[in-house]
């Protein structure tokens, strides 16, 4: 309930983050160099949990090669 009234604290001293384990945490630091590559190239992209989504096509962190972008970084 909290989580879906958060623009409700703006302006407020109190602050709604969302938290995940480790694990989690170390595999979307993996991934969010990879989303804002993909978005630069002009693909939609997002993260949701431990996923990467570009154009509606899940990507996990140790599954990238697929991406066929030009980029070194991303593979």
């Amino acid at each position: 309930m909290v989580r879906k009234r958060w623009t409700e604290l703006d302006g407020t001293a109190f602050r709604v983050f969302e938290q995940f384990p480790p694990e989690v945490m170390m595999k979307r630091r993996q991934l969010v160099p990879k989303m804002k590559e993909a978005r630069r190239l002009g693909k939609r992209a997002y993260l949701a949990y431990d996923t990467l989504y570009i154009d509606g096509t899940p990507v996990r962190a140790f599954n990238t090669s697929f991406l066929n972008l030009t980029t070194p970084e991303l593979l």
